[in-house]
């Protein structure tokens, strides 16, 4: 049986917040490993987890408006 469209809606819904929870993994990840290195510097590693915790902050931050307004999208068809 084919799925309705909004089945297919809720399960794209789901898949964006599965990304959207990924990228804030990787934040609270890199946020951890900078936390470690305050006992044992590597300004190299610093410098590198720097730019990945800005990356990954934005990326997050972008995909949860995508979600927001995908969800929006979805509530609409309820």
């Amino acid at each position: 049986m084919e799925k309705s469209n909004l089945e297919l809606k809720e399960e794209f819904l789901r898949k964006i917040e599965d990304i959207k929870n990924s990228c804030e993994s990787l934040v609270e990840k890199v946020g951890h490993l900078q936390v470690d290195l305050f006992n044992h510097p590597d300004k190299d590693l610093e410098k590198a987890l720097d730019k990945l915790n800005n990356d990954f902050s934005n990326d997050h931050e972008f995909i949860t408006e995508v979600w927001h307004a995908y969800e929006d999208k979805v509530n609409a068809l309820k």
